[in-house]
């Protein structure tokens, strides 16, 4: 783990932009600060570098950070205003990837937001207790496109419904409490229900990942599993899932800029040693260009991230475009400077039980994770061409002023 402490991650990447991202103070950077103590000193009890705690283990560690969070309350409740989640999501990052679940509801918000009276009261406080939640809604011949869903759900006698189908790709496939699944209710229509992952009817097959391999992933097998009416969420499928991952996509980019910025604080910490004691008596000017450029990559892809979540809590009609564009471009450029970043480190970033191997794995999953990038800027590319009666006039007029050559 980066022997940086997290008080001081807030004061050299988080404070600086303070005047940008937080203006208004809304967001009380007390309770950050007592959450960045609080992490550390857990993880100082429950350690999780990867050099030492393969496969299983490392799951039940995971757990065990998130547990003990729980029981000294500084788990996030929603109550807070979503930069403040943003932020917090930053510092996970900056320990570890694999703690984008450590301290919030996660996609259990759903269940929360939109869950019926029987639902909030039998999750809620297992999730806030520690317990997680997970979401299927990827299919193998679907991918990126819930609107392709086959996994449906027929009505039984006794008023239940048994939901059938295949999740495929689904993170935290064993260590889930509570899974959030979206299926075709009995009219077609798209919809959500919170499903216990002990029910049965439900099958998993574990498959190995090549990043973000803290929680187990794989096929989620769905067999008549039982849905009472109170598991259904409120609420068209579709329009839940938008609004959902609207605001839950900054949270991943931000925690995927938390561990590129570990990534750049231990290379320059290295450089500045070893300047310290002569072993390089002068950083080359490209070395420099890289660190220069890496940090306003990651500090501007965080405004970006925190203007896509403050339209999205807003319920800004350009929500979800910002949020898709800028879970992409976020992430793709904390891989880009992790991977200029880490080359300056030589042989010593290149180990393979090190931190620095695992952040650069972890972002590349995340390249994938909570939408494939290519589908994420085409969406926000459909977003912005879409025709309305005003675009179109515009549009066709721009058209006739072009060479025909064009």
């Amino acid at each position: 783990m980066n022997s940086i402490g997290l008080l001081e991650v807030i004061g050299t990447w988080l404070e600086p932009l303070q005047p940008v991202l937080d203006p208004d103070r809304r967001i009380d950077w007390t309770r950050l600060t007592t959450l960045a103590r609080e992490l550390d000193d857990v993880l100082r009890i429950h350690p999780i570098e990867p050099e030492l705690l393969p496969g299983p283990q490392r799951s039940d560690r995971l757990r065990a950070v998130r547990a003990e969070l729980a029981q000294r309350g500084v788990l996030d409740t929603g109550d807070q205003p979503a930069l403040f989640a943003l932020l917090a999501q930053f510092l996970c990052g900056y320990r570890d990837i694999d703690l984008r679940d450590a301290i919030g509801l996660g996609h259990g918000i759903l269940i929360a937001r939109h869950g019926e009276p029987a639902a909030r009261r039998r999750w809620i406080p297992r999730l806030l207790a520690g317990e997680l939640a997970g979401i299927a809604i990827t299919e193998p011949h679907g991918g990126s496109n819930p609107a392709a869903t086959r996994t449906s759900a027929t009505a039984a006698a006794d008023g239940t419904w048994l939901i059938t189908g295949r999740k495929s790709w689904i993170s935290r496939l064993t260590e889930a409490a509570v899974f959030v699944v979206f299926f075709r209710a009995p009219d077609g229509e798209l919809a959500a229900a919170a499903i216990d992952a002990s029910q049965p009817g439900l099958h998993r097959q574990v498959i190995p990942p090549a990043g973000l391999a803290g929680w187990t992933w794989g096929i989620l097998d769905l067999d008549a599993a039982p849905v009472r009416p109170e598991d259904v969420l409120h609420g068209d499928g579709m329009a839940l899932l938008r609004k959902h991952f609207a605001g839950y996509r900054p949270l991943v980019v931000a925690t995927a800029l938390g561990g590129a910025a570990a990534v750049f604080d231990t290379v320059t910490d290295a450089l500045t040693a070893r300047r310290a004691v002569g072993d390089v008596p002068r950083l080359r000017d490209s070395a420099l260009v890289t660190i220069g450029r890496a940090h306003a990559q990651l500090s501007t892809a965080l405004l970006g991230a925190t203007a896509a979540a403050r339209l999205a809590e807003t319920g800004h009609r350009n929500a979800e475009s910002w949020s898709a564009v800028m879970k992409a471009h976020g992430v793709d450029l904390a891989n880009q400077a992790a991977a200029d970043l880490v080359l300056l480190l030589g042989a010593a970033g290149f180990r393979g039980d090190g931190q620095m191997t695992k952040i650069r794995r972890d972002l590349g999953g995340l390249l994938y994770a909570d939408g494939i990038h290519d589908s994420l800027y085409r969406a926000a590319g459909k977003h912005y061409t879409a025709p309305s009666d005003t675009a179109v006039a515009v549009s066709l007029h721009a058209l006739e002023s072009l060479p025909r050559s064009a």
